[in-house]
C-alpha cells in the first residue's frame, strides 16, 4: 500500500505548497507579483490531478478487500476531483471562502486513502 501513501502524501504536498505560495503572494506588492501567476495555477491543478491517481489506486486496492471502503474512497475522490471547480463555479467572487472550501474538499481523498492504508492489511498487489 506504500504507492497510496506516496500519491497521497504528494497530494497533500502538493496543497501545501500552495498554502505556503498564496501566503508568499499575499505579503507582495507590484510587479513582482506576476512571478506568483503561473504556480498559483499550477500547483492547485497538480494537487487536484494527484488527487484523482491517488483515487484510483486507493480504490483499485480497495476492491478487493471491502465494498465499504471502495464506495468511501470513491466518494472521497469525486468530492477531492470535482469539488474545487464547482466551488470555483460556486465563489467566483470570494477567494477567501473558495480557497477554504476547495481546500477542505481537495483534502478529503488523500486522507481518506491514508486512513484506508492504516486501517486495512495489504491484500493486493499494490501492498
Amino acid at each position: 500500500m506504500w504507492p497510496i501513501r506516496i500519491a497521497a502524501m504528494v497530494a497533500l504536498l502538493l496543497f501545501a505548497g500552495y498554502a505556503v505560495l498564496r501566503a508568499a503572494a499575499g505579503q507582495c506588492s507590484g510587479a513582482q507579483c506576476d512571478a506568483y501567476v503561473i504556480p498559483s495555477l499550477a500547483l492547485p491543478l497538480a494537487a487536484v490531478v494527484a488527487v484523482g491517481v491517488t483515487g484510483v489506486l486507493a480504490i483499485y486496492s480497495a476492491r478487493l478487500v471491502s465494498r465499504s471502503w471502495l464506495w468511501i474512497l470513491a466518494a472521497a475522490t469525486a468530492v477531492g476531483v470535482f469539488g474545487p471547480p464547482v466551488a470555483l463555479a460556486i465563489f467566483r467572487d470570494q477567494p477567501d471562502s473558495l480557497v477554504f472550501v476547495a481546500s477542505v474538499l481537495l483534502v478529503q481523498g488523500p486522507v481518506a486513502a491514508l486512513v484506508f492504508t492504516i486501517s486495512e492489511k495489504p491484500h493486493t498487489p499494490l501492498a
